[in-house]
């Protein structure tokens, strides 16, 4: 990101006079120097105006009374008129002056939903996930009664022996072979046991729909992209910075081209 020209203490762009009228009254006054309500919001966006509270209202006002009790002291003691304190206060109306050109500037930057999609159509293997899916046998029963006697079948023959005598579904005339399943369409009752086997364990998991008894016998890491919704945010801040840098990258060098710079050291 570039480097942005710094403000200053926020006080410091509270220090104005600016006229009073009906709606900008003051809110602080430290000898013949007010603070205007509108000096106070020029500090927040709209939006972030409307969630301050009143207690950071409060703190910024005592922030700005400090700060002017202490200037108005440097005044007396006309140590604001050396040609340090001169010099800094040059720089300080220069950062603020070159920090409302460029949020002026800033806001002008428009991402439209093409451009976003067109990043993600650029840029899709860089937006791989990964998720683990599990080769499952299962046996259904419909009654806990039967539950004891396809456990005995399955230590004395086989998971698949015992799914094709007792399962109730149509997967136990394959043996309760189900294939490979993911979290997305594998009932989540039975995946958080899945998941929390050792390979070629079984376990009973009682549902509302009946029993299940469940193992599987091998698993994979399989790469999926993911979908321009679930990315769309971070396109979104990634593209936002590359056009704040280009936009500000521009802008110098137009400054450039038609300024006249000497350097001498």
């Amino acid at each position: 990101m570039f480097r942005v020209i710094s403000l200053l203490l926020i006080g410091i762009s509270l220090l104005s006079c600016t006229p009073q009228n009906e709606e900008n009254y003051v809110v602080a006054q430290v000898n013949n120097q007010k603070l205007y309500i509108d000096d106070l919001r020029a500090n927040f966006s709209e939006t972030e105006w409307e969630n301050v509270t009143k207690a950071q209202k409060e703190a910024i006002i005592q922030d700005w009374i400090r700060l002017s009790l202490l200037s108005q002291e440097a005044e007396n003691t006309e140590i604001a008129s050396t040609p340090v304190v001169q010099n800094k206060i040059r720089i300080a109306e220069m950062n603020i002056e070159a920090n409302a050109l460029l949020a002026q500037k800033l806001a002008e930057i428009d991402i439209t939903e093409e451009d976003l999609f067109a990043y993600y159509r650029m840029h899709k293997t860089q937006y791989q996930k990964t998720h683990k899916e599990y080769a499952v046998q299962r046996i259904y029963l419909k009654k806990q009664s039967d539950l004891d006697s396809a456990v005995v079948a399955i230590k004395a023959t086989s998971f698949k022996d015992a799914a094709l005598k007792y399962s109730q579904e149509p997967a136990g005339k394959n043996g309760g072979y189900l294939g490979f399943v993911s979290q997305s369409n594998f009932p989540t009752e039975l995946w958080n046991v899945i998941t929390k086997l050792k390979k070629y364990h079984f376990q009973s998991v009682e549902t509302d729909d009946g029993i299940y008894i469940v193992r599987y016998y091998d698993n994979r890491d399989v790469e999926t992209e993911k979908t321009f919704v679930e990315v769309r945010d971070e396109i979104y801040t990634i593209l936002r910075e590359q056009r704040k840098q280009e936009t500000f990258d521009n802008l110098i060098n137009d400054l450039r081209l038609k300024s006249e710079i000497t350097i001498s050291l």
